[in-house]
């Protein structure tokens, strides 16, 4: 009986340590898992990405709007040379359709042909179609041209101011 009782004591000692082996590693996993982030995190989270990402959709419209959309269509023989807002849904186009110009009034449910000009009223220059890649040419070599500027009156600044003495 007394080896019996020995051999309980010997294999409580064991899974004691068994166990508190386990408790350490469990531990030490909990510890060095990262922190998760609280709801308030991810409602903020979530609300900066959607204000960025309207703010893009935003700042597309605007540009597409600033340059009169998109210029894709510029082959056909129809032209938009000027418009002359009236009011909130009226207004008055200048347009070119094969050598013609004609003056329309258009409002939200109609559109009426003011005039038709045989001999142009307004001569428009053809703006220089220059591809995206040349236009971005242009400006990025604007930018280094400035930047390269900038930093040139920034030395010629300090090369020119006095040097005050340490003491």
């Amino acid at each position: 009986m007394l080896m019996f009782s020995g051999a309980l004591l010997a294999s409580k000692e064991v899974a004691s340590k068994e166990v508190a082996t386990k408790a350490t590693a469990v531990q030490e996993a909990v510890m060095a898992a990262p922190p998760l982030p609280s709801s308030q995190d991810q409602l903020i989270q979530v609300t900066l990405s959607l204000i960025a990402v309207l703010a893009v959709i935003y700042a597309v419209a605007w540009l597409i709007k600033r340059n009169r959309g998109v210029q894709g269509l510029s082959g056909l023989p129809m032209k938009t040379l000027a418009v002359l807002p009236m009011g909130v849904k009226e207004k008055i186009v200048l347009i070119e359709v094969g050598g013609k110009q004609i003056l329309l009034g258009m409002t939200a449910h109609n559109i009426n042909a003011l005039a038709t000009f045989d001999e142009p009223v307004l001569v428009i220059k053809e703006k220089n179609t220059k591809g995206f890649a040349d236009r971005l040419k242009e400006i990025m070599s604007q930018v280094k041209q400035d930047n390269q500027a900038s930093s040139k009156n920034e030395n010629s600044q300090r090369a020119n101011k006095p040097q005050e003495p340490t003491s």
